[in-house]
């Protein structure tokens, strides 16, 4: 008996020791799942390219979802700026429209957004730019735009994603300054689209004249009035990222009333300071599309004119000259009875006449354009004239340096079009350039 109980006091002794290793190793096995869940605790691109979907598609989930997103991968962006960062992207989407699918973009796609991105950007951003992670979002709805929808996730060094708190602040910022840039325009505030001028890209710069800035502001205060029929709650957020924001106006009519869209873009540089493109043409005005001589109404460019009206509105030529037939009669043979164009010179400026020929007394044929270099009683309309500057001529077409000085019209079907030519070589007191010349041409 006594050996039996010996044997077992063994065996229990020996079951004990096998208990113990066991519970060992499950302890062991324990905390190795949860230090490997602690430190495997973030999520990949998917989930967090979904987070955001999520987020932008119902904003009342985004308090919940922002705490899905480990604190690494936040940036310190607290919940408040989460959501209206959401708020932001969530403008990308069509009215009404939810999303129906998400993809990460990658391969050639990526590179072309990516790197476009970087060109309009300021260096800063270019090594933050190479290491974001598009997403494409489709939705039910349809974009005025056909541009598709991407939101961007960015990666830090060691490869982890994450929402980048000043990405998100710059985007917030650039719809901000958008909103109050387009409410000061549709309310016809004076004093603030003044204020906003400087903040304009334009091919010159901006000029110091007070008259000019008041000029400008007015004009665009107008075109918002008259020729963009779209409501501000019905422009179409293009696309958004760190440094650029571009809005769609559906519905914007032209000088012939015809609708079109067009875009707006804002710039936020590695100031941070925000620029906007609002390109706004000057339209010819059809009253000077007329040669004016001596403070006279004369010829208007388009119409019909010969050597006795010619000469009976501004005296004598210096000189006429012609080139060979172009069309009509007998070309090869240069005969008199075709048309060619036709040269009146007077000082400082000369005629182009459109057709026939018989000796310089005795010629007609439609006026195809005025040149003006050297006048001072030569003008186009009563006040464009060589003698002026370029700020005497955006006091007249405010935004006549956003199309190089080119400015255009159509009339029953004919186009017109003036070209002032400045001398950039030399700057006046002022900081205006000369004019070298001016020509009014009809274009067809």
């Amino acid at each position: 008996m006594s050996r039996i109980r010996g044997g077992n006091k063994n065996r229990l002794f020996e079951r004990s020791i096998a208990m113990l290793i066991l519970c060992c190793l499950l302890s062991s096995l324990l905390a190795g799942c949860s230090r490997s869940k602690k430190s495997g605790n973030r999520v990949d691109e998917p989930e967090l390219a979904r987070i955001l979907v999520d987020s932008m598609q119902d904003l009342n989930a985004t308090e919940d979802l922002y705490k899905r997103i480990p604190d690494d991968q936040k940036d310190e962006m607290t919940y408040s700026e989460y959501y209206e960062y959401v708020s932001v992207l969530q403008k990308l989407l069509p009215y009404g429209s939810r999303t129906s699918s998400f993809y990460i973009v990658d391969g050639v796609e990526k590179e072309r957004l990516l790197s476009r991105m970087v060109d309009t950007s300021s260096e800063e951003y270019e090594a933050l730019i190479r290491g974001c992670i598009p997403v494409r979002i489709e939705t039910t709805g349809e974009r005025k735009s056909d541009f598709p929808i991407y939101i961007y996730l960015q990666t830090k060094p060691d490869g982890t994603v994450y929402l980048d708190r000043r990405w998100a602040k710059n985007c917030m910022d650039l719809l901000a300054f958008s909103t109050h840039y387009f409410e000061a325009h549709e309310g016809g505030n004076l004093d603030d689209v003044t204020r906003i001028l400087p903040l304009m890209r334009t091919a010159e710069p901006l000029p110091s004249d007070i008259v000019v800035r008041e000029a400008k502001a007015k004009e665009i205060i107008r075109f918002y009035s008259v020729n963009v029929q779209s409501k501000q709650d019905e422009y179409e957020l293009v696309s958004i990222d760190a440094s650029n924001l571009v809005f769609l106006q559906p519905e914007v009519l032209d000088s012939s009333l015809h609708a079109s869209s067009r875009e707006v873009l804002f710039h936020s540089n590695a100031d941070d300071e925000i620029s906007v493109q609002d390109s706004i043409m000057s339209d010819l005005k059809t009253t000077d599309l007329y040669l004016y001589y001596n403070g006279h109404r004369t010829l208007r460019v388009g119409e019909h004119a010969s050597a006795s009206s010619v000469r009976s509105l501004l005296g004598e030529p210096i000189s006429v000259t012609c080139g060979p037939v172009l069309e009509g009669g007998d070309v090869k043979q240069n005969r008199a009875d075709g048309n060619r164009k036709i040269l009146v010179r007077y000082p400082g400026f000369v005629l182009t006449v459109y057709g026939r020929f018989t000796s310089e007394t005795e010629w007609e044929g439609t006026c195809i354009r005025f040149r003006i270099w050297d006048s001072k009683k030569a003008t186009i309309g009563e006040r464009i004239t060589t003698t002026e500057t370029s700020w005497d001529i955006l006091k007249q077409y405010p935004y006549a340096d956003e199309g190089a000085y080119r400015m255009a019209v159509t009339v029953d079907g004919e186009s017109y079009e003036l070209v002032i030519e400045l001398d950039h070589e030399h700057t006046n007191a002022d900081g205006s350039y000369p004019i070298s010349s001016l020509r009014l041409s009809k274009k067809n």
